[in-house]
Parts: C-alpha cells; structure tokens; sequence
C-alpha cells in the first residue's frame, strides 16, 4: 500500500506459504519493496501439522566427560534469511535465500538508525537446541548459543554452492553459555553503520551465573570489550531495548562515559 494510500491502492503479491517470526527490515529500491525476514518452512509452535515430539528433542544424553550433546535442528524448523523483492510496476516478486544452512537464525536487528532503508549489516542470534537436563524428561525450545553478523554487501562466493550467500561473521558463546535478549547499541557520533556493540543477556546453565555481555561489532569475532556478572538470574527470553537519552531532541552536554546515555526500557 502506498505510504498515503487508501483501501483501494492495496496490492498483493502471492508467495510459497512459509513460516516467518521476526522481520529484518523493509526498503524502497526502484520500484521494488524490498522484504527480509528469517523464513522456516514451518513454526516452532505445536498446531495441526507439528506435534511437540517433532518440535523437541528428547532427553539428552551425556558423553564420556558428562557434557550433553546437542541436539539436530528439525529441517522444517531451520530458519534462513530470505530477501522477497515485490515489482510495483510489474506486480511480480522474486526472492532468494541469503543464508546457507550452516547457521539456524532468529531475533534479527539492525542499527535502528538504518529503518525503512536500505542498510548494509543486521545481526541474528543462533538457534542452538539442547534439552535443559540429562536427569529430566522436560523439553524446551531451542537456545542460543552465538551471535551471527550479516554482512548483506558481501557475498561469499563459494564455487560449492549454487546460492548467492552473504558473508557471516561468527561470535560463539562458550560451553553451557546461551544468549537471549540481545540490541544492537549505535555508538554516539558513530561514522559506520556497524559503529556499535550487541548487549545480550549470556547465562552459564553448568554455573548458573548469568552476564550481560558486550561485543564489539567492528571486532564481532573477537572477545567481548566487557562481561558484567548480574546478582541474580535472568530467564531466556527476557529482552528489552536501548534508546538514547536524547530521543524527544534534548542534547545532553554533560561529559559522559561511553553508554551511559543509553536507558534500557523492558
């Protein structure tokens, strides 16, 4: 629908059904809308078509140095960022995977500065599915266990692949770390898109310490610039998000320390 359309101006575009939770971004280009989003072939949520016993894996088992093995993602489940082009002009659409299967995402951002228009980085977390105890019959849903960066200007140009992939950078959380509630946090006066870090939420399941931890983006596979150990837990799926203080145009001038004008709102 045009930005300043009415009912009528309402276009539609058919597609392959899919599953999609979390969008990247949306953008102009010529007279193509521009969608990209990590697509699966079917949700994570039990229905008609997928019971539990499909969704999650069963108890894990333990190795010889009592660690547990990670569970295979379930195919259906395998979520890809996908890139949709839909022609105004010709009222057609095409898309194309932009991920391989090496890495199953999910919770896309971006610098949100970069919005509605065409932007060159996004980062995902990376689905890495385990059962939470060896001595338990309880399954969860999958866990995060890195952090994927998108590099959408690059390609990687593998001779052993027919697909057009992007470059990925990979940030790998240690053994028993998982991720959840991540933001990318734009440095103030930042000169690249890329110019920031990720918070994210890290809990360590064998010591049961949770950490906010902060990467770098420019050196995404590097150690992070600092981990903050938290008094208490914080349960997955727990997130939120930075604004800067500034948001209603009120400059602050005090000298301040690097992200201390950032508010986090859950």
């Amino acid at each position: 629908m045009p930005r300043y359309g009415d009912a009528e101006s309402v276009m539609w575009f058919d597609v392959e059904p899919f599953c999609m939770f979390h969008l990247i971004n949306c953008f102009e280009e010529g007279d193509e809308v521009v969608v990209q989003g990590l697509r699966s072939a079917d949700s994570v949520i039990p229905g008609p078509r997928l019971n539990k016993q499909e969704i999650l894996p069963e108890r894990s088992e333990l190795k010889k140095d009592g660690k547990a093995m990670k569970q295979g993602i379930n195919e259906k489940l395998f979520s890809r960022l996908f890139e949709w082009r839909l022609n105004l002009k010709t009222k057609t659409v095409s898309g194309e995977y932009l991920t391989g299967t090496e890495c199953s995402l999910e919770f896309p951002m971006i610098n949100n500065h970069y919005t509605g228009v065409r932007h060159s980085y996004g980062y995902a977390q990376i689905v890495d599915s385990l059962t939470r105890s060896a001595s338990s019959s309880e399954k969860v849903l999958p866990k995060y266990g890195g952090f994927a960066k998108l590099c959408l200007e690059e390609r990687e140009n593998t001779e052993t692949s027919a697909e057009d992939l992007i470059k990925m950078e990979i940030h790998r959380l240690s053994e028993d770390e998982f991720c959840s509630g991540a933001s990318f946090v734009p440095r103030v006066g930042g000169s690249h898109e890329d110019d920031g870090w990720i918070i994210s939420f890290v809990h360590n399941e064998r010591t049961n310490t949770s950490q906010v931890h902060i990467i770098d983006t420019q050196k995404f596979e590097g150690a992070p610039v600092a981990k903050i150990t938290l008094p208490q837990r914080v349960p997955y799926g727990f997130h939120g998000t930075f604004v800067h203080n500034n948001i209603h145009g009120h400059v602050n001038t005090r000298s301040e320390k690097k992200l201390d004008n950032l508010k986090f709102i859950y």
